[in-house]
This record gives C-alpha cells, sequence and structure tokens, in this order.
C-alpha cells in the first residue's frame, strides 16, 4: 500500500535559527579542543580558549569602566555577544548545546526564528548585564547558561499561557526552572560561588521577553499595537 509520508523525516528538522546557534556553540568549542589535544595550531593551540576568552569574554569592570567614562567602544560592547558561545570547557558547551537543541526546538516551533533569536541574544545581553550589577567589577562571565536559561523562560511563558487558555492556573510551567533552581541553589551551597545569578537573571529575562513576542492572545509584537489602537 502506498504510503504518501513514506519519505517524511523520521524527527522534525531543527528551526534553522536554532542550527545557527548550535553551530556558534559547537564551531568555537571543537576548534578549541582539537587545539587542546594538539592536533591544530602547534603549541599554540593549547592556549586558544585562554587567548580568546581573554579578548572576548564579558567583562563586569568593562561595564563599569563605560558607566564612569560614558565611553562605549566596539571592542567592548562586542563581549556582550561573543561570550555566549566562549566556554570554560567541553562539559560546559555540551550543556549549553543541549539546551539550545532542545529548548530551541520547542520555542522554535511556535515562535519565529526572529523572536527566538531575540530572547536568546537578549537574555544573554541583559541577563550578564544584571549579573554585573549584582556581582559588581571584580567578575568576568563567559559560557551560554544566562541565554539558555532564557530559553527557559520562553518555554515557560509558552506552557503557562497554553494552560492558562485551558483554565489551569499554570504553575505547571514552572516546574522545570524550580527543579533548577533547586539544583542550582544545592550546588551554591556546597561549592560556593554566584554561578546561579547569570542563570537567574536569563530566566527573568526571557520570560518577559517571550510575553511580549508572543503574547497570550495574539500571535507576536503586533498584538500589543492592536491593542494600543483599540484602547
Amino acid at each position: 500500500m502506498f504510503d504518501p509520508n513514506a519519505d517524511a523525516a523520521p524527527i522534525n528538522p531543527l528551526p534553522q535559527v536554532v542550527i545557527l546557534l548550535a553551530v556558534l556553540i559547537a564551531v568555537p568549542e571543537v576548534i578549541f579542543q582539537l587545539g587542546e589535544q594538539g592536533l591544530i595550531g602547534g603549541p599554540d593551540g593549547a592556549t586558544w580558549r585562554i587567548v580568546i576568552a581573554e579578548k572576548y569574554a564579558f567583562s563586569n569592570a568593562a561595564v563599569f569602566w563605560m558607566w564612569d567614562t560614558g565611553q562605549y567602544p566596539f571592542s567592548v560592547l562586542i563581549r556582550f555577544v561573543t561570550y555566549m558561545f566562549i566556554h570554560a570547557n567541553f562539559v560546559a558547551a555540551l550543556f549549553s548545546l543541549v539546551f539550545v537543541l532542545a529548548l530551541g526546538k520547542f520555542v522554535g516551533e511556535r515562535m519565529s526564528s526572529a523572536s527566538v533569536l531575540g530572547i536568546y541574544l537578549g537574555s544573554g545581553i541583559l541577563g550578564a548585564l544584571l549579573q554585573a550589577l549584582f556581582n559588581g567589577p571584580t567578575q568576568a562571565m563567559i559560557g551560554g547558561s544566562a541565554a539558555s536559561f532564557g530559553m527557559i523562560g520562553a518555554l515557560s511563558w509558552i506552557l503557562f499561557s497554553q494552560q492558562r487558555a485551558s483554565g489551569d492556573t499554570g504553575l505547571k510551567a514552572f516546574r522545570l526552572i524550580l527543579q533548577l533552581a533547586i539544583f542550582l541553589g544545592v550546588m551554591a551551597y556546597l561549592f560556593g560561588g554566584k554561578g546561579w545569578v547569570d542563570c537567574v537573571a536569563g530566566f527573568c529575562v526571557g520570560f518577559p521577553l517571550a510575553a511580549i513576542l508572543r503574547p497570550a492572545e495574539g500571535v507576536g509584537v503586533t498584538h500589543w499595537f492592536e491593542r494600543m489602537r483599540s484602547r
């Protein structure tokens, strides 16, 4: 019997913006790993991660310097974006990649590519700024934790709005972030540090960004403009 779906992909394809983000995370890490294994770059390959991090990591001190001097050079501003795609090690990069692929697929199938990109970058940028204000000028940051938790915020908003629309309280939508918050709290208690700050900041940015870009009763930011015109 002829099956019209016989040639269909066994899994749904990933949104292109998710593939782009995954590539931006994976490619630098692959280069770092090859360099650290001595397969490329010679003796200098082992130091590439440190060199790139020093040049493109997010610097809290630079944020306070810009605030004090009123100067905003591109070489510093670009760090608000580049730091998300540089990780401290393979495991950190792998976690970011898994978050992007899993959460990005869910969010990307329900929001536009521009919205997904805006949430990821917006959560990373504003999350980094918020943690700088909280942690002070002595810290620096690399990795996609803030951006990844921004995607969790977007997922939470989508689930929350769907559950509310069906008459539920919507509290089940926060189950994932609650579990992760408990995990981060335990890690902070056992090992110290303030790595949880950028995660919380990313979530707190991603949730409202998703609410703006995908209103509960509408399909995007045009919904808010239409509501303002109607008033």
